[in-house]
């Protein structure tokens, strides 16, 4: 039997989706700003090789999505411009709802949801599954490889191209640099007031939420293992 999800219910029941897949993972969402927990989540169902299926189509990614998805081996990423529909499901449960994967959507919004699962809802869970693959068909690659290939110089044998960090504030691709963690934009923002102690949201080194100041522009486990 469908299950009607509140907000909190349907944040709660897509981390479930994700963390209990075993076989796939398909999210459904034109807007996309995934957040720290929606990410840590999928790292671990990557790591677990388990494939990724992600359809966006609204807006450009910005940087900070793009750098932890590239992290994600196991993700297929497709843009359909024409996106309005949200869905989310692994290989047992779905959910339809008006919820995108967007952070301000789960703090701010009231949204609701319908769960379904596939043994107690077969039918409904299969038409459901036909149109995501159908939009899928319809859909074009976004290629998370090629972005950095095409932005970034040439890459070692770690995720981060060498020679560039993070601006700390707005996580633009900038040379890494612990003395300027900011781009050229930022900084004039920052220099208002110079508070080498101000808290921004981005490490410097490698582009994850942390908090970061002017003083300390690194995470502590970039800080440490420098």
């Amino acid at each position: 039997m469908a299950e009607f999800l509140t907000t909190k219910g349907t944040a709660s029941e897509i981390e479930k989706i994700i963390r209990k897949a075993k076989k796939e993972i398909f999210l459904v969402s034109p807007y996309l700003q995934i957040n720290k927990t929606f990410t840590e989540r999928l790292k671990e169902a990557s790591d677990k090789n388990i494939p990724i299926t992600i359809i966006y189509g609204k807006d450009e990614l910005k940087q900070r999505e793009r750098n932890s998805l590239y992290k994600l081996k196991t993700l297929k990423l497709y843009f359909y411009e024409n996106l309005h529909a949200k869905c989310y499901y692994n290989e047992d449960k779905l959910i339809i709802t008006s919820m995108n994967m967007y952070a301000f959507s789960e703090e701010n919004n009231r949204e609701m949801g319908v769960l379904i699962g596939r043994e107690k809802d077969h039918n409904l869970f299969e038409e459901a599954v036909d149109e995501v693959e159908s939009i899928l068909n319809s859909a074009d690659q976004d290629y998370i490889g090629d972005f950095f290939e095409k932005n970034s110089p040439a890459t070692n044998s770690t995720d981060k191209p060498r020679g560039l960090g993070f601006c700390i504030r707005c996580e633009k691709r900038i040379d890494y640099n612990l003395d300027k963690p900011y781009c050229i934009d930022c900084f004039y923002t920052w220099r208002e007031f110079e508070n080498i102690n101000y808290q921004e949201s981005v490490c410097h080194n490698c582009g994850e939420y942390n908090s970061s100041t002017m003083a300390k522009p690194e995470c502590w486990n970039c800080f440490s293992k420098n």
